[in-house]
């Protein structure tokens, strides 16, 4: 079996997660991450974010960040020239 690289991990991570990678490639991904503790960090944290953002539970925003957070993206919206930041 092929060995893949942290970058080749990662650049395929999603496919991985959602269970659409094809056979061959989630055990050369399951191989790596046996023996790559920074990669499996990755693809935990990837895990738990996903469950976090799939949870049924929302907890709402307070409004006075929801409007702080409103204002600075209307501001980015009428920005002309965003680059020159």
């Amino acid at each position: 079996m092929k060995k893949i690289s942290c970058q080749e991990v990662l650049d395929q991570l999603w496919e991985y997660l959602d269970e659409e990678a094809r056979a061959e490639l989630c055990s050369e991904i399951n191989e790596h991450l046996e023996r790559c503790h920074d990669c499996q960090v990755e693809v935990d944290s990837l895990r738990m974010t996903v469950r976090i953002f799939r949870c049924e539970d929302h907890t709402p925003v307070p409004v006075l960040l929801s409007d702080k957070l409103r204002a600075a993206m209307s501001a980015i919206d009428k920005d002309p020239d965003p680059d020159a930041r």
